[in-house]
């Protein structure tokens, strides 16, 4: 063993010079390595130009734009997958509306439920029946300001001018809500503008008793009595005095009612205004003069 040992060293192995009863190396080492890399990228650049070449679309004739359609649609129908069809939606049975009495359709007025309306006109309901106080579907429409279902029980046959236990009528209804499009509606159809209740008063006094004046200024413009009397001989100016409708007395005023009209008490709008103011001084002074009162 010590013997090839020196005899390597004497013949110059291990100093860097090849082994001949070694493996052979390459002694180009990093110059072979870098070339390889070069020769490696050439052929990957001359595969994608070769793709590309072969990618292109050569249009020459009609034949070739007929042949590209037909491979673009073939592409779509693979990327897009087949649509699943919808299921079937079988339509469910309407619900059974029960029959709709009197009291319900009463409620209904109220409450604008027009479903219910339609359901009781259809079956073939009276659209002016009325309850024990004589207070038919308009009555209640119109106090609520339903609009549309006045025009629809109008449109039924309603009649316009039913009068209740008080004989009001629903422009006395309307009139009391508030509600001008319930009143229009009504006085379109040729409801009466002076009606009178069972006490003598006229929608006009109704609409300033409740202080509606927009509602009063219509009764004025389609020919409201302006100084027609109640039973108790007051007129629309008396009550706007009474109930301190500023705005009221103003209108009425303006369109020419009377301030010498008296009522059974012997009583003008003028002399009660005075008996008002009379009665809140008189009050005031009291109530100052209360030894309870600080000044």
């Amino acid at each position: 063993v010590s013997g090839e040992g020196v005899e390597g060293k004497v013949l110059g192995f291990g100093r860097g010079l090849p082994d001949p009863g070694a493996w052979p190396t390459d002694w180009r080492g990093p110059q072979e390595a870098v070339a390889r890399e070069k020769l490696k990228l050439e052929e990957e650049k001359k595969k994608k130009l070769e793709r590309f070449n072969s990618s292109r679309v050569h249009l020459d004739n009609l034949a070739d734009l007929e042949n590209l359609v037909q491979r673009r649609k073939k592409r779509l129908r693979q990327r897009v997958p087949p649509r699943k069809p919808e299921p079937l939606v079988k339509p469910q049975p309407q619900a059974q509306v029960e029959p709709v009495d009197l009291e319900m359709f009463l409620k209904a007025a109220a409450e604008n439920q027009e479903s219910l309306i339609d359901k009781y006109l259809t079956d073939g309901g009276d659209p002016s029946a009325h309850d024990k106080l004589h207070r038919t579907a308009l009555h209640w429409a119109c106090l609520k300001g339903h609009s549309q279902l006045v025009n629809k029980l109008l449109a039924a046959g309603a009649t316009v001018d039913a009068q209740d236990l008080l004989d009001r009528t629903p422009v006395f209804w309307a009139c009391r809500g508030g509600h001008l499009d319930s009143l229009k509606q009504l006085l379109n159809q040729g409801a009466r503008v002076n009606a009178r209740d069972k006490i003598g008063s006229t929608p006009l006094h109704v609409a300033v008793r409740t202080r509606h004046p927009d509602c009063l200024e219509h009764l004025i413009e389609c020919g409201a009595h302006l100084n027609a009397q109640d039973k108790e001989g007051d007129t629309a100016l008396h009550e706007a005095v009474r109930h301190g409708s500023y705005k009221a007395m103003k209108l009425l005023l303006l369109y020419g009612a009377e301030l010498g009209v008296r009522n059974a008490a012997s009583v003008t709008p003028v002399q009660l205004a005075r008996d008002w103011q009379r009665g809140i001084r008189e009050a005031l002074q009291a109530h100052v003069a209360h030894p309870r009162t600080r000044c």
